[in-house]
């Protein structure tokens, strides 16, 4: 187990899982496997160790990671004796349902350095490479076995968050966590094969498109691409489907910097996602509201044409590279 943050926290946070009851885990929207898996293990700690414990429902979340929360939903009616957020760096990130339901959060577990201490009581160690990382020593301080399902949501959220273990937030410890769960009967083939290399025929398109419509910019330091709604509902393309696609533009040779814009359903918005080697993702997301990693980062722009929010993020990116 690692300790090395702040252990006041850690102690606050332990004391929270141990003495209280009736827990529900909150994810963030467009959830990815760190979010999902970290709290699919915790959820599944807290009931090993007798306590009651579910999922808020999360209406963003897609197939590739639906099956680590299989009997863990919230139903309805639930009434919560103490709401914990998990990978959720900043209330405004919750699903309107859950901000809502939960105007009082009493526990946030996090690792994002733009983490906003929002809840009663907060634990966050930016450097862990995944918020999945914290959840493991939490499991091991508690006592709690790690089962093969738990192994399964951790693995996935150590491996999620790290690109499968190439992104520069890597660690020696996050591989020690992996091996855990590995010992502890995580199915890591079938989770590598689903989240990094299966893809649908609307995958494989989406990912030509990006590599044929890619702007390079600054002798080709920079990338920047743009998903349109029109072009996605003509490929049939799914949420799913769209899952870590900025990834490609990084892996261009000579690309420092690579932002992919997709179009929000219904027009008017920019989901963007920052990826970047030896420059702050997360400071060029901030200055547009959003934020994230050094290497991983996002943010949304709204209210603009497609055209004006790719000269905004170009400019971003310039600017990003000249300093």
């Amino acid at each position: 187990m690692r300790t090395s943050f702040d252990a006041e926290a850690f102690e606050g946070a332990l004391r929270t899982l141990r003495d209280r009851d009736g827990f529900v885990l909150l994810t963030h929207r467009r959830p990815d496997g760190d979010t999902i898996g970290s709290a699919a293990a915790l959820c599944r700690g807290l009931r090993q160790l007798g306590k009651q414990a579910w999922l808020w429902p999360n209406p963003d979340i897609t197939p590739r990671f639906a099956g680590l929360t299989e009997g863990l939903w919230a139903p309805e009616n639930t009434q919560a004796g103490c709401v914990a957020a998990v990978d959720v760096a900043d209330r405004a990130l919750l699903p309107a349902n859950a901000q809502e339901a939960f105007p009082v959060i009493d526990l946030a577990i996090d690792h994002h350095p733009s983490f906003r201490a929002y809840a009663g009581l907060g634990l966050c160690r930016p450097e862990a490479a995944a918020c999945g990382e914290i959840v493991y020593d939490l499991l091991a301080a508690l006592g709690c076995t790690l089962t093969p399902d738990m192994a399964d949501a951790v693995y996935t959220a150590a491996a999620t968050d790290t690109g499968c273990f190439v992104f520069d937030n890597t660690t020696q410890y996050t591989h020690r966590v992996a091996a855990a769960c590995m010992a502890a009967g995580a199915r890591w083939q079938e989770i590598n094969y689903r989240c990094f290399r299966l893809k649908t025929r609307a995958r494989a398109a989406l990912e030509g498109q990006i590599y044929a419509g890619m702007t390079l910019l600054k002798d080709g330091r920079g990338a920047v691409a743009l998903l349109e709604q029109a072009l996605l509902e003509r490929l049939g393309a799914t949420d799913d489907d769209c899952d870590n696609l900025a990834s490609l533009l990084a892996q261009v040779e000579g690309v420092e910097i690579g932002a992919l814009l997709t179009e929000v359903k219904g027009g008017g918005a920019w989901k963007v996602s920052v990826r970047s080697r030896g420059h702050d993702a997360s400071r060029i997301c901030a200055a547009f509201g959003g934020g994230g990693h050094a290497g991983a980062a996002g943010c949304t722009l709204q209210g603009l044409s497609g055209r004006a929010a790719a000269e905004a993020m170009t400019a971003a990116l310039e600017a990003a590279l000249d300093a």
